[in-house]
């Protein structure tokens, strides 16, 4: 058998070759493969056939040209060529799904070993969530236990801007409704912000509209409010205030801010993917504690009578402000503190954001002679019955001194020294005292000493007054300071001074708080008040009788009232010039006074600063008997037999 296979080259393959024996000679590496559907007929020449896994015939790569469409491969087996070898195509795939499983080993390695912490931490976060609970402040009762400031939940209105659609359309409906202009709404709409206030603590009729609105992306939720169920101004100065994230400002809100603060609470529980809380998923749970209750002395409609009268007065009189305090004659407990000033720019008058009566020190004047001639009585220096000479002008160190409303000389007993209010009188048994003695017993009294326990502030910001040490005390000192200049005090200091005397001569510290009251309703008294003895029930006696002949015959008439016997001394006192000495013009008038003056059970003091008619008796003395006649009813005290 004869085939040819390449007419090019004239080469005849042998008679005996046949495709299943290799590549004809002078072939490099075509294999030829014979149609075996074909049928040959004896001695015809073999039909070669080319297969794309032979790569290109030998006469198209040995000659450079391209081989005819009849020889060329198909385009459809064109695409299907693979290049290189299997073997390196395997190497590579090995290669490539090693380094794959080896990352994935590494990363595997470094999560369940090397960072296990911080991915278990990571995991743990993303699937639960925590809750603050908020606790509640305590509130701050009267005596009695009535409200005076208290916590309560009212609705806030909040937004997220990138839920609300239509900002305008949005705020339009919300100041339909609540009482805010409708470009502050639009505008806080306006935030690119997750979370805005709309509104905060608006009343519940507010809340519940805005809720019947449904607006998309606008939501109502409760928060924590002070309220004061007797109004903004009642008891301000004392109670003070908190801001509308209830952090204390002043007052009794700030002072006991550590009893009325309760200690908020915490929720951990587990989420689902949605990020609701998922029923049985609670892992800590650390309820809100509830704050304590302060229970002040304060009785309440003593509180409201002392300010409306107070307010009456300094209107009256055209004064700048005033004070009244109202004491408890056996606990020193505060039943009223009320204190009022004047707007000078729009003549309003209302109460002041602090406490004037522990704060402000002023000159007593007269008022203070009751502490000079207690004193003198109680050194035995003199009786109440003693005669002195007292004339209309004396001379004392540098200076002359001469009585305001006397232009004669006089005898004068001790008891008429107090009654008539004489300067001079007072000066010449202050002579007798001396000014150490007479330091000593002022300072006694309470004078140049704050009020709290262990000469603590019983408030903040409480003045000591102005008392100085005797060794200081020059040329004039002593006669001024025994009839009240020179001086300085506060109207509590002042209060206690006379409850002093009213308490059969043992000072009784002003008190403040009653106790406090937990969560379980069980009330902790605070400690009784701190006693001392100043004078002897003796000397106490014999002031009660004088003082008592002053409102019923001397300068305290207008403070008498009906069916009980009134103890207590006016003063006026010039107030000091910025410029030096006393000014002419301008006065502090007050009284100080207790009752029933043979069995005390209050003790008042009455303060105007500048009043257009400065003479205490007519100013002070009838606040001291309208706020003191009440409180009488308010307490049930009978009247003299």
């Amino acid at each position: 058998m004869t085939d040819v296979l390449d007419r090019d080259e004239r080469r005849v393959a042998p008679a005996s070759w046949h495709p299943s024996m290799g590549a004809p000679p002078g072939l490099r590496s075509p294999v030829a493969h014979a149609d075996s559907t074909t049928t040959r007929r004896s001695g015809a020449p073999a039909e070669l056939h080319w297969h794309p896994s032979v790569g290109a015939p030998r006469s198209t790569l040995e000659s450079g040209r391209s081989a005819d469409a009849d020889s060329a491969p198909p385009k459809s087996h064109r695409r299907n060529v693979r290049s290189g070898p299997p073997r390196r195509r395997a190497l590579l795939l090995i290669i490539a799904t090693a380094i794959a499983l080896s990352t994935l080993a590494a990363r595997l390695v470094q999560v369940q070993m090397l960072d296990r912490e911080t991915y278990a931490a990571l995991g743990e976060r993303q699937g639960t969530a925590q809750w603050e609970l908020e606790s509640v402040r305590g509130a701050i009762l009267d005596r009695n236990l009535n409200l005076l400031a208290v916590s309560d939940n009212l609705p806030t209105i909040w937004a997220d801007p990138r839920l609300v659609t239509n900002p305008h359309q949005t705020a339009t409906a919300l100041a339909s409704v609540l009482d805010i202009d409708i470009g502050v709404i639009a505008e806080r709409l306006a935030s690119d912000r997750h979370f805005v206030y709309v509104a905060r603590q608006v009343s519940p009729s507010e809340g519940l509209a805005v809720q019947e609105l449904q607006l998309e992306g606008v939501g109502v939720r409760g928060e924590s409010s002070r309220l004061r169920p007797n109004g903004d101004d009642f008891a301000r100065g004392l109670l003070g205030a908190v801001d509308i994230d209830q952090n204390p400002l002043g007052g009794a809100e700030k002072q006991f801010t550590e009893v009325l603060d309760g200690t908020d609470g915490l929720e951990v529980a587990r989420i689902a993917q949605s990020g609701m809380p998922l029923p049985t998923g609670i892992e800590l749970f650390e309820p809100a504690s509830h704050g304590d209750d302060v229970v002040l002395t304060l009785h309440t409609q003593m509180q409201w009578v002392a300010e409306r009268s107070l307010s009456t007065a300094v209107d009256a009189t055209r004064a700048r402000g005033g004070m009244v305090v109202v004491m408890q004659t056996d606990t020193g407990d505060v039943l009223a503190l009320a204190g009022v000033a004047r707007d000078p720019d729009t003549g309003q008058i209302g109460p002041v954001a602090y406490n004037p009566a522990y704060t402000d020190a002023f000159e007593p004047g007269s008022v203070a002679k009751s502490f000079t001639v207690a004193a003198v009585l109680e050194a035995g220096l003199t009786t109440p019955t003693e005669s002195h000479s007292t004339p209309a002008a004396y001379a004392f160190a540098d200076k002359e001194f001469t009585e305001p409303y006397s232009s004669v000389d006089r005898q004068m007993t001790t008891t008429e020294i107090l009654v008539h209010s004489s300067n001079i009188g007072t000066i010449r048994l202050a002579e007798r005292l001396g000014a150490a003695e007479l330091q000593r017993s002022l300072r006694a009294f309470g004078f140049g000493r704050l009020t709290g326990p262990q000469d603590a502030p019983a408030l903040p910001g409480e003045s000591r007054g102005i008392l100085r040490a005797a060794n200081q005390w020059r040329g004039t000192d002593l006669a001024t300071i025994a009839f009240g200049q020179g001086i300085a005090v506060t109207a509590v200091q002042l209060a206690a001074a006379y409850n002093t005397i009213a308490n059969d001569g043992v000072y009784v510290t002003p008190r403040l708080v009653l106790g406090s009251v937990d969560s379980s309703g069980a009330l902790r008294p605070a400690d009784p008040a701190v006693t001392r003895r100043v004078l002897s029930p003796q000397t106490a006696g014999q002031l009660k009788s004088i003082l008592a002949d002053v409102v019923a015959a001397g300068t305290g008439k207008r403070a008498a009232i009906d069916g009980y016997r009134v103890a207590g001394k006016t003063g006026t006192a010039q107030k000091p010039s910025p410029d030096g000495g006393y000014s002419p013009d301008t006065y502090t008038s007050s009284f100080a006074g207790f009752l029933p003056a043979d069995r005390p059970e209050l003790t008042v003091v009455v303060v105007l600063d500048e009043p257009d008619e400065y003479r205490a008796g007519i100013v002070a003395a009838p606040v001291f008997a309208e706020v003191a006649e009440y409180a009488l009813r308010m307490l049930g005290v009978s009247p003299d037999a």
